[in-house]
């Protein structure tokens, strides 16, 4: 599985390490622990991302080693330099940003490693295991596989990721492969709950108050199915918040009994909507996020897309509904052919039963 990027590390010395745009402790931390590895091996790496790190992420990058992308950078020459580009928990230039469109121009050789079930066009050599609950599950297994020392700073980097993507482990593709990674982080010094307060215990008040916003203006739709809030920019200037703060409330609807379904938006620039699409498990979504030009897992997906914020969340809630009906449909379509499959059982049963009487008393009739 990792034999031929492992090759790849060995033979070169200069590295650079991106991720999405508007990365995660998922991204950031896959990122900052390979970066570790590669530079205890004595290799030149440069993590470079087209959006800073978001807040709940800093405490994973004390020492400011994921740099962000600007035309001004003193670090542009070591994308031109860099011999090999590691694209981790994305697999596609479009979702890297402007990063992604100086890399895409490079003669660098191109790695990707991913858990999305995206189409692959650009890394020369791919790993895609869709079956993994973070991509940091993915480089753990990479360093475990490279013999790496994992320092408590990787083991914290890497946890964080696992944490965050699982909802704190509660969804679907959570494994006991997950917890046994998660056992071996803490034996390395990830300290569950400084992480735990670090991710979901240092919200300023306006990002509070941001959260109470949303939760006051939640709307339902599909007869309660379906949850959808969203943020303008107005708003967002009210509250005195950035764009950059608002990760992790894509999942407040769910806290709703009956949901399947839950709609994001925010207006992160005007006429430019981050979408974040967020299912029970019980229906898929990403299709919808692929109408947006974005993508994701089955449950989680997202994009970006130019339009007016209302009518963006208008088209994702027509859509979403058009998903459950389809979904009730065939499920329908399957309860009947169920339900013909046992009938016609029972009905064969009876006939093989009643030919079994009848030739049974044929053998005892005198």
């Amino acid at each position: 599985m990792w034999q031929k990027i492992i090759s790849i590390i060995n033979e070169h010395e200069k590295f650079v390490i991106t991720s999405h745009t508007n990365p995660d402790c998922d991204a950031l931390g896959s990122e900052l622990a390979l970066a570790a590895h590669l530079r205890a091996m004595g290799k030149s790496v440069l993590i470079m991302n087209s959006d800073p790190v978001p807040p709940t992420c800093w405490f994973i990058d004390r020492k400011n080693k994921a740099k962000r992308f600007h035309k001004n950078s003193r670090h542009l020459h070591k994308l031109d330099e860099a011999e090999v580009v590691i694209v981790v928990d994305v697999s596609g230039w479009e979702r890297i940003g402007r990063v992604g469109d100086k890399l895409a121009q490079t003669k660098s050789f191109k790695i990707c490693i991913d858990h999305h079930p995206d189409p692959i066009d650009f890394a020369d050599v791919a790993v895609i295991d869709t079956s993994a609950a973070a991509a940091a599950e993915l480089i753990y297994s990479l360093l475990v596989e490279m013999g790496a020392t994992f320092t408590p700073r990787m083991a914290q980097a890497l946890y964080a990721g696992i944490l965050t993507d699982t909802g704190g482990f509660r969804f679907p593709k959570t494994s006991p492969k997950t917890h046994q990674i998660i056992a071996d982080l803490i034996g390395h010094g990830a300290d569950p709950l400084h992480i735990y307060k670090q991710v979901y215990e240092q919200s300023s008040l306006a990002r509070t108050r941001v959260k109470g916003y949303l939760l006051s203006n939640i709307e339902t739709a599909a007869d309660g199915q379906i949850a959808y809030y969203s943020i303008s920019q107005k708003t967002l200037k009210e509250h005195n918040i950035a764009f950059g703060h608002l990760n992790g409330f894509a999942g407040l609807g769910h806290e709703i009994r009956k949901v399947r379904v839950t709609i994001y938006c925010v207006e992160a620039s005007p006429n430019r909507i981050k979408i974040s699409l967020r299912s029970d498990g019980s229906v898929t979504i990403n299709q919808i996020a692929m109408e947006y030009g974005g993508g994701g897992h089955p449950s989680a997906a997202g994009a970006s897309t130019e339009g007016q914020l209302d009518e963006i969340v208008a088209g994702l809630v027509d859509k979403a509904t058009l998903l459950l009906e389809k979904a009730a449909a065939e499920a329908a379509e399957a309860e009947a052919a169920e339900v013909a499959t046992t009938e016609a059982e029972a009905e064969a049963a009876e006939v093989a039963e009643a030919a079994e009487v009848a030739e049974e008393a044929v053998t005892t009739s005198p």
